[in-house]
Formats: structure tokens, C-alpha cells, sequence
């Protein structure tokens, strides 16, 4: 498992200013994952109109690639997501 900054500190000892570190930690992994969203919908709206402009058996197959790619962006910012939340609900608990 990875080891985060606030692992080794005792929760009684916290001051305000490391809880609102930790929130800002979730907040800043939020906006992490809505820029993977944007980037997501960015390339499947390219990936469209490339294929509605484009025909062949080769463009078929690079545009075909952008929405693998554009679902692999997906998963990886859910994962970095998941990640930083789970992080935050294990430290507030």
C-alpha cells in the first residue's frame, strides 16, 4: 500500500490546519478526476467526428483506437479517484 503523508500521525494530536490539508488532498484529487473527464469526452467527441468525416479501413481501425484510449483515460481517473477517497474516509475514521 502507499504511504501518505498523514499515515504516521496520531489523530488526537491534528490540528485544524492538517484536516484542512486533508481536504483539500480530496478536493485537488476531484478536480484531478474531472480534468480525466474532460480529456475522456474530449477524445470520444474527436474519435465521432473523425469517423463520421474519415472512411477507410485504416482510419477505421487509429479512430477505433482513440475510444480504447479515451476508455483507458476513463479508468485511470476513477482508479486515482477511488484512491484519494478511499485515503480520506480511512484517515477521518
Amino acid at each position: 500500500m502507499k504511504h501518505h503523508p498523514y499515515d504516521d500521525c496520531e489523530r488526537e494530536k491534528m490540528v485544524l490546519r492538517d484536516w484542512l490539508a486533508m481536504d483539500r488532498t480530496i478536493f485537488a484529487a476531484t478536480r484531478t478526476f474531472n480534468d480525466y473527464l474532460k480529456i475522456f469526452m474530449t477524445a470520444i467527441l474527436a474519435t465521432m467526428a473523425f469517423l463520421i468525416i474519415f472512411h477507410g479501413d485504416l482510419w477505421d481501425v487509429l479512430l477505433y483506437l482513440g475510444f480504447f484510449v479515451a476508455a483507458i483515460l476513463l479508468m485511470a481517473g476513477v482508479l486515482v479517484f477511488a484512491q484519494a477517497y478511499r485515503h480520506h474516509r480511512h484517515l477521518h475514521s
